[in-house]
């Protein structure tokens, strides 16, 4: 699971790429596309180890993807594009801070632009295919009346110049997975701003937003964490921007955490939101899934209330759940199972 970072050339995209997973800039002139980790900031986590004392602690984890190739602008964003196509959400980069040589940032027109390049791609996508199906059907080959239909509908969806993520049909469609389609997927717009200035601006349209300072924000993602700490008090910030950008990025995925707890390790594990105690068991061994019994579950906030996890069992806030328990955010789970 990956979300890819796009925008055009000088919007800061390796600023913001170096912000979120520490990594230094690729040398000036690159190619490569990079790949980096990143923490999700969850303040759950860190009260329970702060609580347990755990010999480890490891919070949930998210992909950044940064397709880096080079040649003229139009050339970049579209091969960048298409390699973005793997990913599940999309960060678009917008500069928001004067460069010299420069027009004056125009972030909303950037956004615009960018809306229409995702579209015009899955529109040559869609005709391509549709082409190819009409090809085959005068050839006697039987289509798919169904994948037909629903590239049809694509097709007219894009030529109104309207994305796919606004109807979830195409997305959600098993026909349509193996498209990738750009226009469906979930967006969040960065807005890349000057030092001083923290302040969203309307872009125009119902694109989510998260203002990020890139310049200070790789400075300190590069800072040892007390010099972190300093640094964000100078500024009289409680988290680096990055922080809440990796939130965004962990829901517009659709993902949530569940927690296992204890003195060996606290541990934030991924599973979608919706996923059953047996998935989440999976999430954790092939062999407790198989041998799974029952899920010993108890809500973060009744934990929290409760104070440890005895008092939490006297108060009757654990649960024992079976394989079909959707598993909800901040749970707290122990599994039984048999092997």
């Amino acid at each position: 699971m990956k979300a890819g970072i796009i925008g055009w050339p000088g919007s800061g995209r390796d600023a913001i790429f170096s912000a979120l997973t520490g990594l230094p800039r690729p040398p000036f002139g690159a190619a490569e596309a990079r790949q980096g980790e990143a923490l999700v900031p969850d303040g759950r986590l860190n009260k329970l180890s702060a609580l347990f004392q755990p010999k480890k602690h490891s919070p949930a984890r998210v992909e950044f993807f940064l397709p880096h190739p080079v040649g003229q602008p139009g050339e970049v964003l579209k091969a960048a594009l298409e390699k973005a196509r793997e990913t599940e959400v999309l960060l678009l980069v917008l500069r928001n801070f004067p460069r010299e040589g420069a027009a004056d940032p125009d972030p909303a027109r950037e956004i615009g632009a960018l809306e229409s390049e995702l579209i015009l791609s899955d529109y040559l996508v869609v005709e391509k295919r549709l082409e190819r199906l009409d090809e085959e059907a005068r050839r006697g080959k039987k289509n798919d009346p169904e994948e037909s239909e629903l590239l049809g509908r694509a097709k007219a969806e894009l030529e109104a110049g309207r994305p796919l993520r606004l109807d979830s049909l195409f997305s959600r469609s098993p026909k349509l997975r193996g498209f990738a389609f750009l226009s469906a997927k979930p967006l969040l717009a960065v807005l890349n701003n000057a030092d001083e200035d923290d302040q969203a601006v309307d872009l125009g349209g119902p694109w989510p937003q998260v203002v990020v300072r890139g310049r200070l924000e790789e400075e300190l993602a590069a800072l040892e964490p007390e010099e972190a700490a300093e640094f964000l008090a100078d500024y009289g910030l409680a988290e680096p921007a990055s922080a809440r950008v990796i939130r965004e990025v962990y829901g517009l995925m659709g993902l949530i955490s569940f927690f296992t707890v204890g003195q060996d390790e606290c541990r934030a594990w991924t599973i979608r939101a919706g996923e059953t105690a047996l998935a989440a068991a999976g999430a954790i061994h092939s062999d407790i899934q198989k041998g799974f019994i029952r899920a010993e579950v108890v809500a973060y906030e009744d934990f929290a209330k409760a104070g440890n996890l005895n008092e939490a069992r006297k108060k009757g806030a654990f649960r024992l759940e079976g394989k079909t328990y959707v598993v909800a955010d901040g749970d707290i789970v122990h599994f039984r199972f048999n092997v």
